[in-house]
């Protein structure tokens, strides 16, 4: 196992791990386990409604734009359009493999690889769904750690579900989701999250030179990140969270990737897994599509090879 972590751990260090152009659509879209496609369809749905709602709930609390500054309530919205554009995509794919299975049903064509290439609008939203993918996983992680160490014990905030679900339930998501699902996650992607905690930190500074305030009427969104009353400490955060927390916390979620790697090659397991051309040729088309469900290469993709031995 160690030797194989080896391994894995050079691989990442490639350029073509930086881009988010992925070679196989379907990894993310599909589950990693063999989960119905209507219950992973369902799934996606229920987890954009819940994320909603507790966004509408949270601006209906705070009742001012001004909840909009804080790093955790930030990233929720990331978090809800990250659910946007997964179950959006996973509605287009569907909906592509059955509209393609119908017309061959029919004999309308027969060219299947052509009619499953993916278009490029759905690689391009599948691009951003990646990219969210691996900026709110960093974001929630480094959210959650933050507010526990260094946030709640100076506040002494009170432990509402509101609290418990911003700063606990947020991470629980992006486990889950990366559990479950077939997402890649690549150690260079951690650069997208540093470039978001960048940006936040511009934001951060301008909010302070425009002489804007918190909810409270202070001069700053975070007391750690007083740029007037204590720059030292707010540099020092800066460049921790930005050069040690995101990054860990990628670090961590990519190790989570190969723990659901190794539960899936486990001998006990296997058959919870997914067969990725049973799953998308005979159970997303409709079934009886296909006198035969070939088997691909690991490095074929679904979309492109279709119909091909």
């Amino acid at each position: 196992m160690g030797a194989s972590w080896t391994h894995l751990w050079r691989e990442e260090f490639r350029v073509h791990k930086l881009h988010l152009l992925p070679s196989e659509p379907e990894l993310l879209l599909q589950p990693r386990w063999d989960i119905p496609p209507l219950l992973w369809l369902l799934y996606r749905c229920f987890m954009l409604v819940y994320t909603v709602s507790w966004l509408i709930y949270t601006a209906l609390l705070f009742n001012t734009p001004k909840f909009l500054i804080f790093l955790s309530h930030i990233s929720y919205c990331l978090m809800v359009i990250y659910y946007l554009v997964a179950l959006n995509n996973l509605t287009w794919a569907f909906l592509a493999v059955r509209c393609s299975s119908h017309r061959m049903k029919r004999g309308a064509s027969t060219e299947c690889d052509t009619l499953l290439s993916p278009p490029v609008a759905l690689t391009a939203a599948l691009s951003l769904q990646w990219f969210l993918h691996s900026v709110v996983g960093c974001c929630s992680l480094t959210v959650s750690f933050l507010y526990w160490t260094i946030i709640h014990p100076s506040d002494q905030h009170s432990l509402t579900a509101f609290n418990i679900n911003i700063h606990v339930i947020n991470s629980i998501q992006t486990a889950v989701d990366l559990l479950l699902s077939s997402t890649p996650v690549h150690l260079p992607h951690f650069f997208y999250a540093v470039l978001a905690g960048v940006l936040y930190v511009i934001f951060a500074v301008v909010y302070w030179l425009l002489g804007c305030t918190n909810l409270f009427g202070q001069p700053y969104i975070y007391s750690i990140l007083d740029f007037s009353g204590r720059p030292l400490v707010a540099t020092l955060c800066i460049l921790g969270v930005c050069l040690l927390c995101l990054p860990s916390c990628h670090f961590v979620l990519w190790n989570m990737q190969l723990l659901r790697e190794w539960m899936v090659s486990r001998e006990k397991a296997r058959r919870m897994a997914l067969n990725r051309e049973v799953w998308w040729w005979v159970k997303v088309s409709g079934g009886a599509t296909f006198d035969f469900v070939p088997s691909l290469d690991p490095a074929d993709s679904v979309f492109e090879t279709r119909g091909q031995p």
